[in-house]
């Protein structure tokens, strides 16, 4: 696979904006619950009111939910499927998580479900913006390099929900204080360690902060899909300018994602606007087409990787301070702020 993409790949991903779902079901039945410790509290399969109202608006359509897996290529990817509506829609979508459960057909080749093969999900709790889940004994058997991973992906599934900021997980009716093999925290996980975390070179641990980055990556049956990549990197002031030069500078050397934008790609400066993050590009952002248009790719990843280091909840994107040079392939100039999508890699489009 390339490291740069071609100007020919335009506007292959569209973002579907639907939030959906919750995090509850009923409890598993082939095993009872262990009881817990004494001082912990009972895991009880309650939903938060912030939850319940998920709830109560994914009803209106589709249950769509953005989930994590594992690819060919080794990195942990959200993917969003289209989980049939039933009761404790986010335990249920937890399922299609499991190695080689219901959602392999649905996934493009090269995807695989991440979770040990058998385990179950016999609870789920939320409070105080913690999502506590309770697995079976099968959740532990798992090998050594697939440690991170698995956390990443449970810990970024959850807390893509807005009331979900934290999670715990729990096996067998006990909270589980670390992983067994390499001895990873199990409590309190949140998206703060990254995910498909990686070093710049010569950058020394004390002195770094972290950015997450959105790259491509292609699937051997031509899906182009995106891949959060959290690298560490010298610390610095501005982080949002930090992260637009790491995305240009694109995936370290060796790995088999590419970056949707030109190394030539300059930056003339970001900044804050209240929720909006204001970037300055120079021309070379629109050196995409004959008609001068910024590929969508570029776009999608720039707005996916400032929303996810800044507290910006829009991103207006300008070419030597004009945003009505920004022309996307759908012929739309970029004069109003873009907002962040709920869910991205779809199943269709």
């Amino acid at each position: 696979m390339v490291n740069r993409i071609v100007k020919g790949m335009m506007g292959v991903l569209i973002f579907p904006l639907l939030l959906s779902g919750c995090l509850f079901g009923p409890e598993e039945k082939e095993s009872a619950p262990i009881d817990p410790p004494p001082k912990q509290p009972e895991l009880k399969e309650k939903e938060s009111p912030d939850l319940q109202k998920d709830q109560k608006d994914s009803t209106a359509s589709q249950d769509n939910m953005e989930l994590y897996f594992l690819t060919d290529t080794g990195h942990v990817a959200p993917y969003s499927l289209n989980i049939p509506k039933v009761e404790g829609i986010a335990k249920e979508a937890l399922k299609y998580m499991v190695e080689d459960g219901p959602a392999q057909s649905m996934l493009p080749k090269g995807f695989s479900g991440i979770l040990p093969r058998e385990t179950k999900v016999k609870g789920l709790d939320i409070q105080s913006n913690t999502a506590t889940i309770d697995f079976s004994k099968d959740f532990l058997n798992y090998r050594d390099e697939m440690e991170e991973k698995i956390l990443s992906a449970i810990t970024w599934t959850l807390t893509g929900f807005e009331s979900v900021k934290k999670v715990n997980i729990w096996v067998n009716g006990r909270p589980l204080q670390e992983m067994p093999k390499k001895k990873s925290p199990a409590q309190g996980l949140t998206r703060d360690k990254g995910i498909n975390l990686e070093v710049a070179q010569g950058v020394k641990a004390s002195q770094s902060m972290p950015v997450t980055l959105y790259f491509l990556g292609q699937s051997e049956d031509n899906t182009i899909y995106y891949v959060p990549v959290t690298r560490m990197i010298n610390r610095q002031k501005n982080v949002a300018e930090a992260a637009l030069k790491e995305l240009i500078k694109g995936p370290q050397q060796g790995s088999e994602l590419s970056t949707a934008l030109a190394e030539t790609t300059e930056i003339n400066g970001v900044k804050m606007d209240g929720k909006t993050a204001v970037a300055d590009f120079g021309k070379q952002l629109l050196e995409y087409s004959d008609e001068g248009k910024a590929s969508q790719d570029a776009i999608n990843t720039i707005i996916l990787s400032l929303t996810e280091n800044t507290h910006a909840k829009n991103v207006k994107i300008t070419v030597d301070g004009k945003s009505e040079e920004v022309v996307n392939p759908q012929g739309e100039k970029g004069d109003r702020p873009v907002t962040r999508p709920k869910r991205i890699n779809p199943v269709s489009y």
